[in-house]
């Protein structure tokens, strides 16, 4: 993949948080983005702040130097944050970091500006284009990627947008062509690492309560900081088709297995696009309106709205009407497999490699 006579080993930083209110999507990214450089012989350093992001990151072995302002959940603003600039320059000198990648949505242009200077070269994984970056790499590697009117903020800023530059793990490459069942089985629900709303419980119990269900399996997945594990435990010993999944290593497991999955609209639906699982997807925060909007609009998933709006009886009509729908559902499984490859991130760390052995 890459070769380490061409390439030289550059000391990398992440600048990236992951907790029960801003969930793990950033740090999961960063982690699949981390590995490829790892892969070729750059040294990895993490800088974070949220213990739940810093455990994450621990348990893939990597690196993490915890900023000096701790805190348990997203609840400071982009003023707050000018603290940490002159902890990360002490950091950059320290570690010698030639490139920080940063994934964190409390900034502004005078945060990149305060950290340029003493770096070779800074990106952004954006998704939002809130203003002009001034990076020398931004990367948006969201379906809305490639419809978002970006400006660049140099002639020569390296941007890396669209599909074709998806930050997703390595566990969803050459995986199967999809063969779609013509009665579902098995439906996953997937609500993300830390479900702060309980929509896996709620969803849960509205599946199992109808009896057009009752011979088909239910696959929940349970996040890291799930805080109702117990009720989902009793709720499983009632229902015999209902299985729980904890500590899962290989999400692409369960999701070929699942016939439908239902799902938070966050990075997750990537994951399922290569594993050709059809979808319907929640929105459960303001950045993936956006996303799950532009998905349904494409007809690649169905959007549920916001999870808030959601009710049991639509819903449920929803759910029976893809799955009694064979057609639509392989319809899905071979335009989504075909949207999503799972070498994005490879491609993401060769350009960015390939430009330092340019400059």
């Amino acid at each position: 993949m890459y070769s380490r006579q061409r390439v030289k080993p550059m000391n990398i930083a992440f600048r990236v948080d992951g907790g029960i209110e801003i969930g793990m999507g950033h740090v999961m990214r960063c982690i699949s983005l981390a590995k490829e450089f790892k892969n070729a012989g750059c040294t990895i350093y993490f800088f974070s702040r949220i213990q739940e992001g810093i455990n994450k990151i621990s348990d893939e072995s990597f690196n993490v130097i915890r900023l000096a302002h701790e805190t348990s959940s997203n609840d400071i603003g982009i003023s707050d944050f000018y603290w940490e600039t002159s902890e990360l320059i002490r950091l950059i000198a320290k570690y010698d970091i030639e490139l920080l990648i940063v994934d964190t949505y409390l900034v502004d242009e005078m945060y990149f500006q305060a950290l340029r200077p003493h770096l070779r070269r800074i990106a952004y994984i954006d998704d939002l284009n809130r203003f002009v970056y001034p990076v020398d790499i931004l990367i948006n590697g969201n379906l809305t990627g490639e419809y978002e009117k970006y400006i660049k903020y140099s002639d020569n800023e390296l941007m890396l947008l669209g599909l074709k530059y998806n930050l997703i793990r390595d566990e969803f490459r050459n995986l199967p062509k999809r063969i779609i069942n013509h009665e579902v089985k098995e439906i996953m629900i997937t609500t993300g690492g830390t479900d702060p709303y309980h929509l896996s419980l709620k969803i849960a119990q509205w599946i199992l309560s109808d009896e057009y269900f009752k011979n088909i399996k239910l696959n929940v997945v349970i996040g890291g900081g799930f805080k109702n594990i117990e009720q989902l435990e009793e709720l499983s010993k009632h229902y015999s088709n209902l299985v729980l999944y904890q500590n899962v290593k290989y999400m692409s497991e369960i999701m070929l297995c699942s016939d439908i999955a239902i799902s938070a609209g966050g990075s997750t639906l990537y994951e399922l696009c290569a594993c050709g699982t059809p979808a319907l997807a929640l929105i459960m925060a303001d950045n993936q309106e956006q996303l799950v909007q532009k998905f349904d609009e494409l007809g690649y998933m169905q959007s549920l709205g916001w999870y808030h709006q959601l009710k049991e009886k639509p819903f449920i009509n929803q759910l029976k009407s893809l799955c009694n729908d064979y057609n639509r559902r392989c319809y899905l499984a071979n335009q989504n497999q075909k949207l999503v490859d799972g070498y994005g991130t490879q491609r993401v760390a060769r350009e960015i490699l390939a430009r330092a052995i340019v400059d």
